[in-house]
């Protein structure tokens, strides 16, 4: 799935620092940053200069147009948006696969804090990532035969933190140039602020940010029809993230009772149900198509997890946007600091 006005698997940012490997201990975490290693040397090997590609009449000529527009995106980022546009982007690599890595996100039956993993220098993060599918299920099988609840979803793009020139990938490289926008200026984020052993302050800050730098890009380009047009993606998006909302709270008071176990799950499992009843009722409002994965798939824990992560202190930022009036400098400055709800 690719990256969408509703997050039907959210674009997943995660920098595995892969250079770490010297710490580890058990031979399981050895075997998860081998694979860390062989997926981000991948990415590198196959990485070329877009420049040339630009100009090589064989380049395919829907690529090279969405290879200019990322050249102009990432021009945008530096020059107004105080984002290190100049650090990523100016190559591309084809992995001849759909999605870069599989995330992994993983929280107990009746309880919505996620599992966490530990990595050098970034901490504790909520999620586990592996460039290849099988080994993020095979993780996924044995967490679920220790009760916990489990997603796995492909990510089409991921953040280096500045420890690699990371590439525009086939994976993202078709995207809407709206979307493409988006997704550029959510990683970039990332490299510009990143907080280790905070994914909810790190993916919401990309998220509200990135929003708020898609409006900007287009009211510079004049393009008021696709700025009415994105402005009514992120009512949607906020439409979602409220059913979101409204289930997170119904299960946290039922995990906080005291009924039996067998009721709990019998409770659990109908307001998952109900949830994606609402998902059906927003597509039937908005028309046409959409949410098929949500609506596909036996909703837990992990899948409210995996949208809270990204959503969840959104307010904040775009407030603390709205404060600074969108100065960038002003604005990462107060972020650094800025102390999140619980």
């Amino acid at each position: 799935m690719g990256h969408s006005c509703i997050p039907v698997r959210p674009l997943f940012s995660h920098g595995l620092i892969v250079a770490c490997s010297l710490c580890l201990l058990s031979c399981q975490t050895v075997g998860f940053y081998q694979q860390a290693i062989r997926g981000q040397w991948e990415i590198l090997a196959k990485s070329q200069p877009i420049p040339p590609m630009l100009e090589d009449a064989a380049t395919d000529p829907a690529l090279r147009g969405k290879l200019a527009s990322v050249q102009e995106i990432r021009r945008f980022a530096t020059e107004a948006l105080g984002l290190p546009g100049e650090e990523s982007y100016g190559t591309y690599a084809d992995l001849d696969r759909e999605s870069v890595t599989w995330v992994l996100y993983a929280a107990p039956e009746f309880s919505l804090s996620p599992k966490t993993w530990w990595y050098p220098i970034l901490g504790g993060l909520d999620y586990r990532g592996f460039f290849h599918e099988d080994e993020a299920l095979a993780l996924a099988a044995e967490l679920k035969t220790q009760a916990y609840d489990v997603t796995v979803g492909g990510v089409d793009a991921y953040s280096t933190l500045g420890w690699f020139h990371d590439p525009v990938l086939n994976c993202f490289a078709d995207y809407p140039e709206v979307d493409l926008a988006e997704l550029i200026f959510h990683e970039l984020t990332h490299r510009r602020l990143f907080r280790n052993g905070d994914t909810a302050f790190n993916e919401s800050l990309a998220t509200a940010y990135a929003e708020d730098c898609v409006k900007k890009w287009l009211r510079h380009q004049h393009r008021t029809k696709d700025l009415r047009a994105y402005e009514q993606q992120l009512v949607r998006r906020k439409q979602f993230y409220d059913q979101i909302d409204a289930t997170r709270a119904r299960l946290e008071r039922l995990y906080a009772s005291e009924l039996p176990a067998a009721e709990m799950r019998t409770r659990k499992r109908a307001l998952m149900k109900s949830l994606q009843h609402q998902f059906r009722e927003l597509r039937r409002r908005w028309g046409g198509r959409g949410l098929e994965s949500w609506l596909e798939q036996d909703l837990n824990n992990a899948h409210i997890i995996s949208i809270m992560t990204y959503h969840k202190n959104g307010p904040v930022f775009h407030r603390l946007l709205e404060e600074v009036a969108g100065d960038p400098d002003e604005f990462f400055k107060r972020a650094k600091s800025l102390k999140l709800p619980d």
